[in-house]
């Protein structure tokens, strides 16, 4: 292939175009492993493998189905690390860039085929590939532990197998590709509709195109949607209940969308060069006398690709507005960041001179580099955050140290935990008997189903109330920043050794396993009863009862105390005011 290019095209233009596509790829691989990251969400994943693993089941936590992850196929391609011993960091680092390296690839060939098609070729770009390998967030999104670039890889690896497809086995190769998208991601699905739409629209005759397309549909994802539906129990992952996917959120939506666009700011670019592609290709058609006859599927074979690119990014663009967005900067815009380039740099090939092909192209890559940094110095802009520069090394590293730390704590003992807050990862690292992600319900389905009275950041809208936990028999609750009980009486906290946390249920079963450690500091509960309980008459009526009532859910429930909880039973008929236990 290359050396049939060569011949048309002047061998010299070729041996540039892939000394650029090496560089695309060295500098690609650098920026991305610079970039690396592991984002908190991803250590649900983690978790959800581990369990699979050791033999629990798909679950978060054994015994209970939820479905908290929305990457099935990652988290399988995880656990299979896993099943050999492989760190899900590193290996989830590593398999993030070579999806990212293949995404790369795919443009690369496909830029040299276009090219070739060019009757003035100047310079032989790979434009899409060199612009990608300088994207910041694409970079960041290379790794970040998350689903996030095999999800684009299948994406722009279906898209250009639609665009070439010619025989029947074709249509099949790529209905297989978007079976695997949205076995990746729920939203593939999205993908998967709108090549049905391009199929529909410019196929001559696509009933059976179309078909070989839902085959692997048929035969591979109802099944296992199927299998997922009667595991589970809902009919979309519990995480899409969390968010509240169904409810529109347009005005945070169009923030998220604005702020990815005002940062890369050349895409834009695509609006006037789709506009003067269209007006020449319809005076065109009116020029030749077939106005009237005009059909899309006479149109030249660069209008396919800008077709179908063009219903990929308006679908995709308007579901990610319509939704809120994310609270991740920029990582719901990867999937669709190469269609951007891509028509992009197929209209520049198409209807640009010489000159302005250099021109643009150059604009290109250098407005790419000179991103608008619309953080600053700041992690956040209103709700959304740009993560890489949160979730650090050091970070990381701390959070792994006080989680095994726990860890040795918490061995042996079936303790309950809920967590919030940036502390999924520690969460994973400390593998504690039952954990609970008190701010979003994304392990949860009542939590997940709640009803939300008001918006705010997306993803982060149904945490649990403290009666919850108590319901759930919570013993201790890690966030950031612990809150005090609604009592007054600060006995809550416990110290592992410096890791701080809030205990939600006193359990004495639990507790009095930590006096082999000097270093877990708590106030003894049952000691600060009897002291409370040999001080209360000196303490008024209503007051006992506010305090009793925090005790009830603290510690009676958690434990068989009747001898300390009937004296503030008699203690309340003593006082004429009976007690409904």
């Amino acid at each position: 292939m290359i050396a049939q290019i060569a011949n048309k095209t002047g061998g010299r233009k070729v041996i540039i175009f892939w000394i650029l596509a090496f560089l695309a790829i060295l500098v690609g691989i650098m920026h991305a492993s610079s970039l690396s990251f592991v984002n908190d969400d991803a250590f649900i994943s983690f978790r959800y493998a581990k369990n699979l693993v050791n033999g629990f089941g798909l679950v978060y936590n054994a015994g209970e189905r939820v479905e908290g992850y929305t990457n099935f196929l990652w988290t399988i391609i995880i656990a299979l690390g896993m099943r050999f011993n492989i760190d899900p960091v590193p290996l989830s680092i590593t398999l993030g860039i070579v999806f990212y390296t293949g995404t790369l690839l795919l443009f690369i060939f496909s830029s040299l085929r276009h090219n070739e098609k060019n009757s003035k070729p100047f310079l032989l770009i790979p434009l899409t590939a060199l612009a990608l390998s300088l994207h910041r967030d694409f970079n960041v999104y290379a790794t970040s532990g998350l689903e996030t670039s095999m999800f684009t890889f299948f994406v722009s690896a279906g898209f250009l197998i639609i665009i070439r497809a010619r025989r029947l086995v074709s249509f099949f190769y790529a209905g297989m590709i978007f079976v695997l998208a949205m076995m990746t991601r729920p939203d593939g699905v999205l993908f998967f509709a709108s090549t049905m739409i391009y199929l529909a629209v410019t196929q001559g005759k696509p009933v059976k195109k179309i078909i070989y397309f839902l085959l692997p549909s048929i035969l591979v994802f109802v099944p296992y949607w199927l299998w997922r539906y009667s595991y589970y129990g809902f009919f979309f992952p519990n995480t899409f209940y969390a968010k509240s996917i169904d409810l529109p959120y347009y005005p945070q939506g169009l923030k998220y969308a604005l702020l990815y666009f005002e940062t890369y700011y050349s895409l834009f670019f695509v609006i006037p060069l789709i506009a003067i592609f269209v007006y020449r290709l319809f005076q065109n058609f009116k020029l030749e006398g077939r106005w009237k006859s005009f059909q899309i599927t006479r149109a030249s074979e660069t209008s396919h690709p800008i077709l179908l690119a063009s219903i990929f990014i308006g679908i995709y663009t308007l579901f990610i507005i319509r939704i809120g967005g994310d609270f991740m900067h920029a990582r719901f815009f990867i999937p669709i960041t190469p269609l951007f380039y891509f028509i992009i740099e197929l209209l520049i090939i198409k209807i640009c001179s010489i000159k302005w092909n250099l021109i643009l192209t150059t604009f290109m890559i250098g407005s790419t580099i000179l991103r608008n940094d619309m953080f600053g110095d700041q992690l956040n802009v209103g709700y959304v955050v740009d993560e890489v520069r949160y979730y650090t090394t050091p970070f990381h590293e701390k959070e792994k140290t006080d989680g095994e730390r726990l860890h040795k704590y918490f061995a042996g003992l079936p303790v309950r935990v809920a967590f919030g807050g940036s502390k999924l990862r520690l969460i994973y690292y400390v593998d504690p008997f039952f954990a609970l992600e008190a701010n979003a319900g994304l392990t949860d389905t009542v939590l997940a189903h709640q009803q939300l009275p008001n918006r705010g950041r997306p993803g982060h809208e149904k945490s649990a109330s403290l009666s919850y936990l108590t319901d759930k028999r919570i013993n201790f609750l890690f966030t950031p920043a612990n809150q005090k009980p609604s009592s007054d009486i600060d006995i809550t906290a416990i110290y592992f050794d410096s890791i701080a946390s809030r205990i939600i249920g006193y359990d004495n079963s639990i507790m009095s396993a930590f006096d082999q450690f000097p270093d877990v500091r708590f106030i003894r509960f049952p000691r600060y009863l009897d002291n409370y309980i040999s001080q209360m008459k000196a303490i008024p009526t209503q007051r006992v009862r506010q305090d009793y009532e925090f005790f009830k859910s603290y510690y009676f429930v958690h434990n068989a105390d009747s001898l300390r909880e009937n004296t503030f039973v008699s203690y309340f008929l003593q006082s004429g005011r009976p007690e409904n236990r």
